[in-house]
């Protein structure tokens, strides 16, 4: 491994503009992504590198093709991306056993991951129909056909899905710690790994089964429409969505209703990948409502901010940290 990964340091862009080409071997792929996965500074690096190429995938497709249609297809992966913003998303595709095991999974299966970067949102066709759409910092892992029995795929970060119907085949969402498993509706799940570990799933359409993956506290609930549940205190409890605002983030958009902003600065934190320290103390009584474009950045929505809220903020570039003051 450790062979593996200074070869990738001493030839990295060479061989990850072959992989982004899609011209690198099996062996190739298998060491990249154990590179990525060795460490965040790697996996940066790699988004990073990711981005430039797509930026001039974007310039080539805008000059050479005159269509107004901002989607493309990556037949490989039985996978559609949709919107300007999927264009500077991390997509991959992987097809050796090193990535994270999906259950129940027919034995020649191959696995797809998506990673979306910060400030980004990804929409997705799965090979049933099924449709996906991806928030900032998300991690999407799935079959690229699936098997006869189930249809399983793993989330970090926030999805909003909407599951083809098939009374015999479920639709199974697993997050770090629950399991969502569905026929054919319509819901949104929060469930990412770091940060406050926070979890999520709104029912806007059909049902959902929600229960805990560890048998140590083992907790089951079904939602109806228009249903939440959410973890607190490490017990799932349901309650009413209220607004359907909120999931407007697959079209691009921060919806807010009467947010505290000290929550609104958490979510900030996970969606554009940064520290947000607060200092001033008098802005956490403040409790937001409006709208932003994901795509404007965290400054400009903390700019905003400001026109009803008294405070100043400074931002660490090379640590990534926000300072509110």
């Amino acid at each position: 491994m450790s062979i593996y990964l200074k070869r990738i340091e001493l030839m990295d862009k060479a061989l990850l503009h072959k992989y982004f080409r899609g011209d690198a071997s099996s062996e190739e792929e298998r060491m990249i992504m154990n590179w990525v996965h060795a460490s965040e500074e790697n996996k940066t690096k790699y988004l990073s590198e990711r981005k430039l190429w797509n930026a001039l995938l974007v310039h080539w497709n805008e000059s050479s093709i005159k269509s107004k249609s901002k989607s493309f297809v990556l037949t490989n992966t039985f996978l559609r991306i949709a919107s300007i913003a999927a264009m500077t998303a991390l997509v991959f595709a992987v097809f050796w056993k090193y990535l994270p095991s999906i259950s129940n999974r027919s034995a020649d299966a191959k696995l797809a991951m998506v990673i979306v970067p910060p400030g980004q949102h990804v929409q997705l066709v799965l090979e049933d129909g099924s449709k996906v759409w991806l928030n900032s910092n998300s991690v999407f892992v799935y079959p690229t056909t699936f098997n006869k029995r189930f249809r399983t795929v793993q989330l970090d970060g926030e999805g909003y899905f909407e599951v083809t119907h098939d009374n015999q085949k479920p639709f199974i969402v697993k997050t770090k710690k629950y399991n969502i498993r569905v026929w054919g509706t319509t819901f949104n799940v929060y469930a990412y790994k770091g940060g406050t570990d926070e979890f999520e799933t709104s029912l806007l359409e059909g049902s959902v089964d929600v229960s805990t993956r560890s048998d140590v506290r083992r907790q089951h609930i079904v939602l109806q429409p228009d249903e939440k549940v959410s973890e607190k205190n490490g017990y799932l409890q349901k309650q009413a969505i209220g607004s359907y605002d909120r999931f407007r983030w697959k079209d691009g958009l921060i919806c807010l209703d009467d947010v505290p902003f000290g929550d609104l600065m958490k979510k900030f934190a996970v969606y554009y990948n940064m520290q947000i320290v607060i200092r001033n103390s008098k802005v956490l009584a403040y409790r937001c409502t409006g709208k932003f474009r994901q795509s404007d950045g965290i400054e400009y929505a903390l700019r905003v901010i400001q026109k009803d809220l008294n405070f100043k903020f400074t931002r660490d570039e090379e640590k990534d940290v926000i300072t509110i003051k």
